[in-house]
C-alpha cells in the first residue's frame, strides 16, 4: 500500500518537482488508516509485553487445548513387559514427549505432568504414575531418572511425597497412603541420606547432595534434572543444593501430614522434628541476609555460591521460608523478570556454549514452582502476573509454531535455546502445567487478593 501510495505522489508532482498537497494528504490518511490496521493487529495477535495482559481469541484457546489433548493421546503408552532399553511398568504412563523421550516416565516430570492430569480429571492415570515410581523402588532400591536400565545408578530430584499428597486430596485411600508412605521413607533414608555407598548423598551436616554411581560432577548435574547448567560451577558434586534439600525438607512435613491422618502420631512427630532440624540447617548454611536470598552451599570451600537461580525460590514452594524471608524473595524476582516470564538463573558468569538451564531459558516446572511459592505466602498479584506472561508466551509461539515447547527465552519470547540436546517440542510438563496454570488463574482472578502479612510458613513441625 505504501508503495502504490509513493507511486502516486510521484505521479501528482507539480511541474516544480515538489509534492502536491493532494499527495501529502493522502499520505498522511494512508499512515493513519496503517497505524489503526496494526492497532487492531496487535490486538489480535498474542503478543508478550511486561506491562500488558492480553487475552487470547477463544479459538487459540481451543487450538491449544486440542493440540493438549491429542499429545496426551500420544504420549500416554502402556510398557507391560521390559522391551529393550526401557524397563516395563505396571500402569500406563505419560511420557515427556513422542520424540527422544518417547516411553520414558522421568521421575521429576511426573509431578509437575500429574498435576495437569488431576486437573483434567485423570486420577486412574496420574495415580498409577505414582505407583509405577513405587515399583521401580520396590524392584531396584532407587527411583531411577527414568525407567530405562541406563539409568538405574542415578534418581533425580525428588517429589514422590508431593505427588502422593497430591493424588491422596482426591481419592483419600488411607491403604494406598500408608503402602506409598513407607516407600517415600525408604527412599529419603536409603537413597537421599546415604552415607555407606561410594555415591552418598548425606554429606555435611545432615543436607545431602545430587551424586549418581558415576561420581562425575556431570552426572551428578545429570540427577539435578538441570542438565546442564552453570549453577554448579562444574562441581556439582561438591554443592549441597537448596531445591534437593528443600524437596528432601517438604518429604518430612509430607511424611508428618500423612502420619498424622493415619493416626500414627509417633512418626508424625518424629518427622517434623526432622524438618525442623533441616530447616535450621538450611538457613543457617544457605539463607543470605545481605541479599535476601536462598542459595546452593559449596561444602568443600565451606561457603554458599554466589550464583542466583530459581531454585532459590524453592522455599516458598515448600512454605519453610517465613514471612520476613518471603518479602525478600518476592523483591528479588525482578532480578529474574522479563516479558515472557522467568530466567532460570542470573545472566553474569553463565557458561559457553550455552546450557539449557540457563539464561535466557525459562522452564514450566521451574515457574510452577516459584508461582505456587507466591500463592502460598498471598503474593496474589505477583503470582498472576507471572503465570500470565509465561502462558501468552506459550501462547505466542504457539501461534507462530503450532507447538508448545520444552522450554522457552523468555528474554526474546521465542523457542528456547537448545543445550547438549535440541529443544524438543510437546511437551509433557509445558502441556500439564498449562492446563494448571490456566485453572490457577481463574481461581486467583475470583478471590480477594490476600495481604501480604498473610504466612504460608509450614509451622506445623
Amino acid at each position: 500500500m505504501i508503495a502504490r501510495l509513493l507511486m502516486s505522489a510521484e505521479g501528482n508532482k507539480d511541474r516544480r518537482g515538489q509534492t502536491s498537497n493532494q499527495a501529502v494528504q493522502n499520505f498522511s490518511r494512508l499512515l493513519n488508516r496503517l497505524a489503526a490496521v496494526a492497532i487492531t493487529l496487535t490486538k489480535r495477535t498474542i503478543v508478550c509485553y511486561a506491562s500488558s495482559v492480553v487475552t487470547t481469541s477463544h479459538n487459540q484457546r481451543m487450538n491449544i487445548s486440542d493440540y493438549i489433548h491429542e499429545f496426551l493421546k500420544q504420549t500416554t503408552i502402556s510398557l507391560s513387559q521390559d522391551d529393550g532399553p526401557h524397563i516395563d511398568l505396571p500402569h500406563p504412563y505419560v511420557c515427556a514427549s513422542s520424540g527422544i523421550f518417547n516411553r520414558d516416565q522421568y521421575y521429576w516430570d511426573s509431578y509437575f505432568i500429574l498435576l495437569g492430569l488431576l486437573q483434567l480429571g485423570e486420577i486412574s492415570l496420574a495415580k498409577g504414575m505414582v505407583d509405577n515410581l513405587v515399583s521401580l523402588y520396590q524392584r531396584f532400591a532407587i527411583i531411577p531418572s527414568r525407567n530405562r536400565w541406563s539409568s538405574l545408578g542415578m534418581s533425580q530430584a525428588p517429589y514422590l511425597t508431593s505427588m502422593i499428597a497430591e493424588v491422596y486430596q482426591k481419592t483419600r485411600d488411607t491403604t494406598w497412603l500408608q503402602a506409598s508412605a513407607e516407600i517415600a521413607e525408604r527412599e529419603r533414608k536409603n537413597y537421599w541420606m546415604d552415607t555407606k555407598r561410594a555415591e552418598r548423598h548425606l554429606v555435611y551436616k545432615g543436607l545431602s547432595r545430587y551424586a549418581d554411581h558415576h561420581l562425575f560432577h556431570i552426572t551428578a548435574e545429570d540427577e539435578s534434572g538441570w542438565d546442564r547448567t552453570s549453577r554448579f560451577f562444574d562441581h556439582c558434586l561438591d554443592y549441597l543444593p537448596i531445591d534437593l534439600n528443600v524437596c528432601l525438607y517438604k518429604y518430612e512435613t509430607d511424611l508428618a501430614a500423612f502420619y498424622h491422618d493415619l493416626s500414627q502420631e509417633k512418626k508424625a512427630q518424629f518427622y517434623r522434628e526432622q524438618a525442623q532440624k533441616r530447616k535450621h540447617m538450611i538457613n543457617e548454611l544457605m539463607w543470605q541476609e545481605d541479599q535476601g536470598f536462598f542459595f546452593d552451599y559449596n561444602y568443600k570451600k565451606k561457603q554458599p555460591s554466589p550464583f542466583y537461580s530459581l531454585a532459590g525460590f524453592y522455599p516458598l514452594w515448600a512454605k519453610m521460608a517465613n514471612q520476613k524471608q518471603a518479602e525478600q524473595l518476592r523483591r528479588n524476582l525482578s532480578f529474574f523478570e522479563y516479558d515472557g516470564g522467568l530466567v532460570t538463573t542470573q545472566k553474569k558468569d553463565v557458561r559457553k556454549p550455552q546450557r539449557q538451564w540457563d539464561y535466557p531459558n525459562g522452564w514450566a516446572n521451574l515457574h510452577w514452582i516459584v508461582i505456587q511459592g507466591l500463592v502460598n505466602y498471598g503474593y496474589n498479584k505477583d503470582a498472576t502476573r507471572i503465570a500470565s506472561k509465561w502462558l501468552h508466551l506459550n501462547e505466542q509461539v504457539f501461534a507462530a509454531t503450532g507447538k508448545l515447547w520444552e522450554k522457552y527465552d523468555v528474554v526474546r519470547c521465542t523457542i528456547g535455546k537448545s543445550g547438549h540436546y535440541k529443544t524438543q517440542p510437546g511437551f509433557g510438563w509445558t502441556n500439564m502445567l498449562y492446563i494448571k496454570l490456566q485453572n490457577t488463574l481463574s481461581t486467583l482472578s475470583q478471590e480477594e487478593t490476600l495481604p501480604n502479612s498473610h504466612t504460608g510458613e509450614n509451622n506445623s513441625e
